[in-house]
């Protein structure tokens, strides 16, 4: 039985790998720090967490030694760009300092051997011309963020630890994952207000920015059959774009949440929220990685924003006592 170590268990991401990874058979471990998810959601999954903040060597250090994992996915991350502009300092320690101490630790525990599944992110590439998409993997960085920098930071990392100490690394290049659990970004936003809608909670106005960005988004439960694909088949030292296949307008997704919401709804574009500097759109070319590993994205973005709905109500009638909330 494989050991696999996941750093940032805790996070949406790393508590479906965890689960994933455990129904595949492996022996599961981790790391977290300030957990996103229900962490005990993840125990059921793992055989052992360790409370470890990745800026701090030797908490790190002492979990890695204990399990000497076959795989390694480093996903701990201070991982919302809206933050990175209030914590640009946070960010980068977490994201850049945390990536430096992991593979110090393991070029020092003599755990070269193991195979690495970075988690960076198409956040990297930045600003994006339209002409330019879909993206691959040899297009130049241009973050707009601190957290962009911070990936991308993460990612040059990864090809200087390969060829310098011969780390066996794969650079995940992350799109727009999305998915039950998920918080912090457009479509958990628009799913929760949804949810809140259906509940009676808020009024049924939907405030929006930007409505004309386009992002294609993934399912995790895609996302986290791909990691596997590429921790089987992928090349030491290469980056593989990551990401949902067809990309849709923020006004196209608004349509896709309010499509079978019960509650008629007003959209109105307010201004306070549209962001000054915001890529205009994230569309990566997933050739490579259809072509290494035979990935496809199967779950369409409909069940997603439905799944994240019905999630959104289970969690919203669970803390407000079975319903008791709604008015009607």
């Amino acid at each position: 039985m494989k050991k696999v170590f996941i750093t940032g268990i805790g996070g949406f991401i790393g508590s479906h790998l965890a689960k994933h990874m455990a129904e595949m058979g492996y022996e599961v471990y981790g790391s977290y720090f300030r957990p996103t998810s229900d962490i005990g959601n993840v125990l059921s999954s793992a055989t052992k967490v360790y409370n470890v903040d990745v800026r701090y060597k030797p908490h790190l250090k002492e979990a890695l030694a204990e399990v000497r994992p076959d795989v390694v996915y480093h996903l701990a991350a201070q991982s919302y760009p809206m933050v990175s502009f209030k914590e640009p300092l946070y960010t980068m320690e977490t994201n850049v300092l945390g990536t430096v101490n992991l593979f110090e630790l393991l070029v020092e525990l003599g755990l070269k051997s193991s195979r690495i599944m970075l988690a960076s992110s198409t956040a990297a590439y930045g600003f994006i011309d339209p002409s330019e998409t879909p993206v691959r993997e040899d297009q130049p960085f241009r973050p707009a963020h601190v957290y962009g920098v911070s990936k991308a930071s993460q990612d040059l990392l990864g090809f200087t630890y390969f060829n310098a100490y011969g780390l066996d690394i794969i650079r995940l290049r992350i799109g727009n994952c999305v998915g039950p659990g998920r918080k912090g970004e457009v479509v958990s936003d628009f799913t929760y207000r949804r949810a809140q809608i259906e509940l009676g909670i808020i009024e049924p106005i939907f405030r929006v920015g930007n409505l004309h960005t386009k992002r294609a988004f993934l399912d995790v439960r895609d996302a986290v059959e791909g990691f596997l694909l590429l921790q089987e088949r992928g090349k030491s030292g290469e980056a593989y774009n990551i990401s949902g296949e067809i990309p849709c307008s923020i006004e196209e997704l608004l349509e896709v949440v309010l499509k079978s919401c019960p509650v008629r709804v007003k959209v109105v574009v307010d201004q306070d929220l549209v962001r000054e500097k915001d890529e205009p759109i994230y569309w990566n070319d997933l050739s490579k990685i259809k072509r290494e590993t035979g990935f496809t994205q199967r779950i369409p973005l409909e069940r997603t924003v439905e799944d994240m709905v019905k999630w959104w109500l289970d969690n919203l009638k669970k803390r407000e006592g079975d319903g008791c909330v709604c008015r009607n």
